[in-house]
């Protein structure tokens, strides 16, 4: 990776080796959920931990309306053929999946459900990973509001889809928008700028360098009064993830309607791997449920960590590390 730049433009034919990725709303279950090209990244990409930071699965819209696609069960294979292949897969909660809320903590061999992580990096510098609802005052004071302003959000989506293809056909590039609204609505503008401040301050009062986070669908990475926010955008529009070399640089990758993402690929053709467990059927399915190592850590056992291997003991300092 290119030391001199925080954003990385991707070459699909070259694998990326790196020490973390962090990834974000990617909302299962509803039909703009960017999966063939998630599918496209996570070929290439080979880390020690994976980060899915909150909202992976959309559990409003699936209660709302059961809309479930097979190349959805290919991701979730995916992510499973990864963990056994030692990847750590931390998958953190959001708003959208907070049904997973009761499996808090627990470890399903290399897949572990947190609400918060603090993730060292390997030049020892310390971020707080969390979804970032927790940040939004809509969240805590008006359940409701909040789920008629996702409709909302989706039938922006809905138009987006219907006018881009209109500017395909005519030769134009992909434009978004709810982008345009969040960058031009000074409403919006506010509700960002106090949502990074936030977040800025919860990571300040857990005495890290630096916070990640997702939710408000914005990838982004800036210096805020000394703490780093870097926000890893989603899987409906921007395509975006954050990954750490294993010097503990952090860089933004944007991965959205590029030439090279279809490069020797048919559309929508999976590698041979996702092609063999794609329906989700295999009998191997049951013996992985049998196998699963299920673990819950004490309730006083604190903040989740990652990549802290330096750090004493879980027991000696009453926190889990993985």
């Amino acid at each position: 990776m290119n030391d001199n730049q925080p954003h990385l433009d991707l070459n699909l034919d070259e694998p990326i080796v790196c020490r973390s990725v962090w990834i974000s709303d990617i909302h299962l279950g509803t039909k703009h959920a960017r999966v063939e090209e998630l599918l496209d990244f996570l070929r290439v990409v080979d880390c020690k931990y994976l980060y899915l930071v909150g909202d992976f699965i959309d559990g409003w819209e699936l209660k709302f309306r059961w809309y479930w696609r097979d190349d959805y069960n290919v991701l979730i294979q995916k992510l499973l053929r990864k963990s056994r292949k030692q990847t750590k897969v931390i998958y953190i909660s959001g708003n959208h999946d907070e049904f997973i809320e009761q499996f808090m903590g627990m470890r399903f061999g290399n897949v572990t459900i947190a609400r918060q992580v603090i993730h060292t990096a390997a030049d020892g510098k310390k971020y707080l990973v969390i979804h970032g609802h927790q940040a939004d005052g809509l969240t805590h004071f008006n359940h409701l509001l909040e789920k008629l302003g996702s409709h909302l959000y989706n039938w922006i989506l809905d138009f987006n889809l219907y006018f881009n293809r209109l500017r395909r056909a005519l030769g134009f590039g992909y434009w978004s928008l709810a982008a345009y609204l969040k960058f031009k609505a000074k409403s919006a503008v506010k509700f960002v700028t106090e949502y990074e401040d936030t977040l800025a301050a919860m990571a300040r009062n857990h005495q890290a360098d630096g916070v990640i986070c997702g939710h408000i669908h914005r990838a982004e990475m800036k210096l805020m009064d000394g703490v780093q926010y870097m926000n890893c955008g989603d899987w409906v529009e921007s395509c975006t993830a954050l990954i750490e070399d294993f010097d503990g640089k952090i860089k933004l990758i944007h991965f959205h309607e590029t030439d090279v993402l279809r490069a020797g690929r048919g559309p929508g053709s999976p590698d041979s791997s996702d092609r063999r467990q794609g329906n989700g059927r295999s009998g191997g399915a049951s013996n992985r449920r049998r196998n699963a190592r299920r673990e819950r850590p004490t309730a006083d056992a604190g903040i989740l960590r990652v990549g802290d291997e330096d750090s004493r003991p879980a027991t000696a300092d009453a926190r889990v590390q993985i």
